[in-house]
Parts: structure tokens; C-alpha cells; sequence
């Protein structure tokens, strides 16, 4: 069977995943929630474990788009805070301390409604 061609979102996301990776991002985990969401496909998900480590997150993540000159308006939120979001139209990034991960569980909010991957 041929292979299929990866998708724009697929591409984008799997670049995403891999510069938080790269930073020693904790429990990267993207849900798919297109089927029930008019307005985003993916949500991508991860945990730093202090707010050094999530700005060094988050300045990877824009050093990787700048460089494949991928569109973005702006984080939302500030590293001090525990939770920046970055919207990229059908991919939308929350980059959380671990504290505010469990206590919002956003995944918890759209498992039985997604497909979730963990990395």
C-alpha cells in the first residue's frame, strides 16, 4: 500500500513536538479534537517543570516557526503565570507547569471526544 502524504497540520505539529522535545518538554500530548470542534484540530499539550524551562520551551517553539516561516500572532500568558497558549489558527499550543497541567487536565476535558497521542 502507498504511503500516504502527511498533512500541513501533521508536519506543523510534528515540528511543534519535536523543538519542545528538544527543551525536555514533560508529557507532550496532542489531541485531536476535530471531530467535534468547528475551530481547532489539534491541541498540543505539554508540562515544564519551572519557568526557565518553560520560556526555554517557548523560545524554541518560535525559533522553529521563524525558521520555517510559519505564521504567529503571539503567546498569550507568561512564563511566570504557568500558562502560555499559542494560537495557530488549527493548532493551538498550551505550554503548562506541571501544578497547573493536573489541575486544569485539559485532556480530561476532550478524552472522550479525541484521539490523544503521547510522546
Amino acid at each position: 500500500m502507498p504511503k500516504t502524504k502527511k498533512s500541513k497540520n501533521e508536519d506543523l505539529v510534528e515540528l511543534i513536538v519535536k523543538a519542545a522535545e528538544q527543551k525536555q518538554a514533560v508529557d507532550i500530548k496532542t489531541v485531536h479534537i476535530s471531530k467535534t470542534s468547528s475551530i481547532v484540530d489539534v491541541l498540543i499539550l505539554c508540562s515544564a517543570e519551572s519557568v526557565p524551562q518553560l520560556r526555554a520551551i517557548e523560545q524554541e517553539i518560535n525559533k522553529q516557526l521563524r525558521k520555517h516561516k510559519i505564521k504567529m500572532i503571539k503567546w498569550e500568558g507568561l512564563a511566570k503565570s504557568g500558562w502560555m497558549v499559542l494560537d495557530l489558527g488549527n493548532i493551538v499550543i498550551h505550554l503548562m507547569g506541571s501544578a497547573e497541567r493536573d489541575y486544569y487536565n485539559l485532556e480530561g476535558l476532550w478524552e472522550k471526544d479525541a484521539i490523544i497521542y503521547h510522546y
